[in-house]
Order: structure tokens, then C-alpha cells, then sequence
């Protein structure tokens, strides 16, 4: 499930709790156009609760919005206890430059939300 998080106007807050569904995607994209309409660029904010995959549909939903707009997202901060996830940070920072992403553990959640509003 992905939850929306209230944060700051050009930031979108998620937090996600088990697997991640068409659904939930969808409600997703309809909140990051809202932001799209005021704000040129948005940030992202994530805090992994707990990770349950996603499933093939929601996947395809999050990649046929995500990839035609990357330029419209400027970073992404991650709040996990968990690192598996870095590897991932790392080829993406290669494959799409124009979005800064940094891991935060759950006691940095205070800088991420500084750093992810700057």
C-alpha cells in the first residue's frame, strides 16, 4: 500500500506499507499532477515501512508516467532501516542524473524532510 504524506507544496510524501498495488499507484500519479500544476519541478519523499513488492500492473503505471516526466522531478529521499535499496540508488543516479536521490535511516527522517524541502 502506498499512503500519501502531507509535507510541502513541491514535495510528494509517500509512505509505503506492504505491496504496492495498481491502485495505489493510480492515486499516486492523480497527486503528483496536482503538484505538476504549480510547481516545475517536484521532490520526492518515501519512508519504507515495510516493503511487499509491487505488483506487474502497478509497475507499468508508475513507468508510463515516470519516464516521459523524470525532468520534472528534481530528488528523492528514501527513509528505510534497511540498505538493500542502495545498489538500486546507485545505478539510478547513472541512468538518470537529473534526479538527486540519498538514503536516510528512520533517525535521519528529520534531515530527509529538511534536505527533500530544500
Amino acid at each position: 500500500m502506498l499512503e500519501l504524506i502531507e509535507i510541502a507544496p513541491k514535495v510528494l510524501g509517500l509512505r509505503i506499507i506492504g505491496k504496492i498495488r495498481e491502485e495505489d499507484m493510480k492515486n499516486v500519479i492523480s497527486a503528483c499532477l496536482e503538484k505538476m500544476k504549480t510547481e516545475e519541478r517536484i521532490a520526492v519523499y518515501v519512508e519504507v515501512l515495510e516493503m511487499g513488492g509491487i505488483t506487474f500492473d502497478a509497475l507499468i503505471e508508475d513507468l508510463k508516467f515516470a519516464l516521459p516526466n523524470l525532468k520534472r522531478f528534481s530528488k528523492k529521499a528514501v527513509v528505510s532501516d534497511s540498505k538493500w535499496h542502495e545498489p538500486l540508488i546507485k545505478i539510478g543516479d547513472k541512468l538518470f542524473p537529473s534526479i538527486e536521490v540519498r538514503h536516510f535511516s528512520p533517525e535521519q527522517q528529520e534531515e530527509a524532510l529538511n534536505w527533500v524541502k530544500e
